[in-house]
């Protein structure tokens, strides 16, 4: 399924996008297990409902029930829409990290290929590994803290491609070079 994305806000007059990188399927079966945990609660509600309708009433159980229901559905809404909406774009001259904080908050950070000095991918735990996602860690020359793609997909693989474009970038650029420390 093709993403439609406007990136002419963030994309620069001849530059050119080699990749995206968006977060790993992991999570938003996250969301499912937090949709299963609203069955499962609804349920066991459902099965005391004679007991609470007796003592808050019916109007109560039902406006509560559905109040639970609003908020819950809200909440996995808003966090899937966070988790979707956050992306890395890696281009011929620089890395854009494009971080949704929460529904009307997004963070925009960019760094030239010319200041990163690291690209590291970690992986810890069994689900990590056997599922193939984990975090990209992009450490960089500027004043600003260094970009982590978190919970991405083939890590390593990502992260070596990332060191790739760097390396051709430096190879086609040699006066551009981050300052070692």
């Amino acid at each position: 399924m093709p993403k439609i994305i406007n990136m002419t806000s963030q994309i620069r007059p001849g530059e050119h996008v080699i990749m995206m990188l968006h977060r790993h399927w992991i999570v938003f079966a996250f969301k499912i297990g937090y949709i299963l945990g609203l069955i499962i609660t609804t349920l066991v509600i459902w099965f005391m409902k004679s007991k609470l309708i007796f003592i808050f009433g019916t109007a109560i159980f039902w406006g509560g029930l559905s109040i639970y229901w609003m908020l819950f559905l809200t909440f996995i809404l808003l966090s899937w829409i966070n988790d979707e909406l956050d992306l890395f774009i890696i281009t011929d001259q620089r890395i854009i990290g494009i971080d949704q904080v929460s529904s009307l908050s997004r963070r925009v950070t960019e760094c030239g290929l010319d200041r990163v000095q690291e690209v590291n991918a970690e992986i810890t735990g069994i689900l990590q590994t056997v599922l193939g996602y984990g975090h990209v860690h992009i450490h960089t020359a500027s004043e600003h803290s260094d970009m982590i793609v978190g919970y991405a997909p083939n890590p390593v693989e990502n992260g070596n491609r990332i060191n790739s474009i760097i390396s051709e970038y430096r190879a086609h650029h040699p006066a551009n070079r981050a300052p070692i420390i």
